[in-house]
């Protein structure tokens, strides 16, 4: 644990000084919807989180993702934003959504704007992506506006500086984060083991790995890369040639695929953070005549549709994904929590085991599911304790949501 830990201080260190120079722009506001379920909402009491009796709870998401569904970078965060709002639906929840195009000084002016309306949301459910949460958490608990922090949170200096949720910043409510470090492991293993069961070993015995990571600075990007460096010190036949930063964005992956491919001829591996990326990768390796699933294994994050076709014909040895739920399930938190049944009581900081990897074995079944994207046969007052008294562990991953299907 303490050399993983040092790992991540290690990235943290060497990207935070590169994150600087780095800044991307456009604004728009986008949002989508899904169909409303019918299953009435409790009578509200005296709880927490309460800020108008017998009132619909109110929520805006600041998604910091872009709002253009041909956008390079993918459809990851569209895909966050259905999720919620089939669970808003469901619970009774008005839901705000608004785009920062993946600007993260917009999304900290939008934070400001928000603080400032004379009607503001009961709650607002922020990111930390670019390391810009910080900033957006002061100003909102500084309007009283209660604050939820998604997917990436606080870690380093940023995190002794905000101390932890509740404390410093009372409004600040809590953070629900994914594992991110056993994702990037477990891409790495999957296609380091194909790569290995299909023998494809370089002259020197070893199987040849490149990397191509998120980005310098948001913290689920550097967790990845750890879980990638901890798989690769876990096999004595591995040598990652090298780690390339593709933004996230699919033409940029290609590009640096097509150059790596020329300098490592020997590569058989290709770790890569999301699916966007992975798709880049898979167009360069067609490209330079090689065959993706059969002498190079690629695995990539998000379960996009593409590239889950591609998972299912073999193509990709792996997509990791799931944690485009994570936005509903902060708002099954806030539900209790504005209904008198507060999450605190399991932790503020709170990582739940969200991930899970889809391969040619079991991507059938989650297609036949949800591959349309059908989020409305999801009761998700199911997940609910106000709903459920007798829950008493929330559960929030794939295999409750195929038992929350069968159960209907």
């Amino acid at each position: 644990m303490n050399k993983n830990m040092s790992l991540v201080r290690m990235w943290a260190e060497l990207f935070s000084a590169i994150w600087i120079i780095i800044c991307v722009a456009a604004p728009v506001a986008f949002a989508q919807t899904s169909q409303p379920n019918t299953t009435p909402a409790p009578v509200l009491t005296d709880a927490p989180g309460e800020s108008r009796a017998g009132g619909r709870m109110r929520v805006t998401f600041i998604n910091p993702g872009i709002s253009d569904i041909n956008n390079p970078t993918g459809t990851f965060w569209l895909s966050v934003s259905a999720f919620m709002q089939a669970a808003a639906d469901d619970l009774g929840i008005d839901l705000e959504i608004i785009y920062s195009e993946r600007n993260h000084l917009l999304m900290q002016r939008q934070a400001q704007d928000i603080a400032a309306r004379p009607k503001p949301p009961d709650y607002v459910i922020v990111v930390n992506e670019k390391l810009a949460a910080d900033e957006m958490v002061k100003v909102l608990d500084k309007a009283g506006i209660k604050v939820f922090v998604l997917l990436n949170t606080f870690f380093g200096d940023q995190a002794t500086a905000m101390g932890k949720p509740r404390e410093k910043y009372p409004s600040w409510l809590g953070s629900l984060i994914p594992d991110n470090q056993t994702a990037g492991l477990t891409i790495a293993k999957r296609v380091i083991d194909k790569a290995m069961q299909a023998g494809l070993y370089g002259k020197d015995g070893k199987i040849h790995l490149i990397a191509i990571a998120g980005d310098y600075a948001t913290p689920a990007s550097i967790a990845r890369n750890v879980g990638l460096q901890v798989a690769v010190n876990e096999y004595a036949k591995v040598k990652l040639e090298q780690m390339f930063v593709g933004e996230w964005n699919k033409d940029k992956a290609k590009y640096q695929a097509q150059g790596a491919l020329m300098r490592y001829p020997e590569v058989s591996a290709v770790w890569v953070a999301n699916d966007p990326m992975a798709l880049g990768a898979i167009e360069a390796v067609n490209e330079a005549g090689r065959k993706p699933g059969k002498d190079i294994m690629i695995g990539g994050l998000n379960w996009d549709a593409p590239a889950l076709g591609y998972v299912q014909d073999g193509s990709m040895a792996t997509s990791v994904g799931g944690h485009f739920m994570t936005g509903a399930w902060a708002l099954v938190l806030l539900y209790d929590y504005h209904h008198g049944k507060d999450f605190a009581a399991g932790g503020t900081q709170l990582q739940y085991p969200i991930f899970s990897a889809l391969d040619r074995e079991n991507v059938t079944q989650y297609l036949a599911q949800f591959g349309k994207s059908d989020w409305g046969k999801v009761d998700f007052t199911r997940f609910s304790k106000v709903f459920n008294p007798g829950l008493t562990e929330y559960e929030f991953n794939l295999e409750s949501l195929y038992r929350n299907i069968e159960s209907r």
